[in-house]
């Protein structure tokens, strides 16, 4: 993306929704280095359709830390990017900061996927395809690699990180949203064992790690008392499964119930009159 820096006054600048929520005690140590040293980096917009104002690309953090150090303006990148250009830039600036949570850079991760793969298409499910007449000329063209071999080469980490930490992306947005400022937030290894569970457990297990009296210390001690044994215990497996299919089984309906219990007729596993109790 072509950008040129220019001073840009804060009262110009619309942030709109972003992919990560602001960290309060963050902004104000940042308002601190502007108010005691001024900008090291710049911020980056783009132009919007409103004339005279722009877009926030990347750096909420530092624009919520000059309101509060009281500028009025930032120096700032201005780009023509399209609004999947734009996410791109605003998740690759966040991926490259270390202070992002387990949870946070699994989120953007998978968001960087989906926005990756609309911007290259040809490279979705791992297939860089090339047309013929690209082929021809192959020696001048350079095509854009997988998703999974782009990002692993541009955040130096290897492809099964990037798979288990999308993986952990799926963790339903209002759960993402009760255990953001907790610590399982930050533990990958307390991330994939919440996200092997279904969405309604995994709620049971955030309410329990978040509650204001005696939380349960970690997704293992949280899961114990949904389960209603420990994890070390023999039967503890089976009761997380057990737990599983009571949560398939209520929210399946009537019909989907019966197909089921016909199933299990047909392999032998319950007496045919048991299809009445559907």
């Amino acid at each position: 993306m072509n950008r040129n820096i220019a001073l840009i006054p804060l009262d110009q600048i619309d942030v709109g929704p972003r992919l990560r929520m602001l960290d309060e005690a963050w902004v104000e140590l940042l308002a601190a280095s502007l108010a005691e040293r001024g900008q090291d980096t710049p911020i980056t917009v783009r132009p919007s359709d409103a004339p005279g104002r722009f877009i926030l690309v990347a750096g909420g953090h530092r624009v919520a830390a000059a309101e509060m150090a009281g500028l009025t303006a930032l120096t700032a990148f201005v780009t023509a990017a399209t609004d999947d250009e734009a996410t791109l830039a605003e998740i690759d600036e966040n991926l490259m900061r270390r202070e992002l949570s387990a949870l946070d850079r699994a989120v953007f991760l998978a968001t960087r996927k989906d926005v990756y793969e609309r911007l290259h298409p040809e490279t979705a499910h791992g297939k860089a395809k090339k047309n013929k007449a690209q082929e021809k000329s192959a020696s001048l063209h350079t095509f854009p690699m997988s998703f999974a071999k782009a990002t692993a080469a541009k955040l130096g980490v290897d492809r099964s990180s990037i798979a288990r930490a999308i993986a952990r992306a799926a963790i339903p947005a209002d759960v993402r949203a009760m255990i953001a400022n907790h610590p399982v937030a930050d533990s990958g290894a307390e991330l994939d064992r919440l996200a092997g569970l279904t969405p309604d457990t995994q709620r049971k297990i955030a309410a329990a790690l978040t509650r204001a009296e005696a939380p349960a210390r970690n997704v293992g001690a949280a899961i114990t008392e949904v389960v209603g044994l420990p994890p070390t215990t023999p039967g503890y497996d089976q009761a997380r499964e057990f737990l599983r299919l009571t949560e398939a089984w209520r929210k399946a309906g009537r019909g989907a119930r019966q197909q089921f219990l016909r199933h299990l007729q047909d392999q032998g596993e319950i007496a045919p009159q048991a299809s009445a109790a559907a």
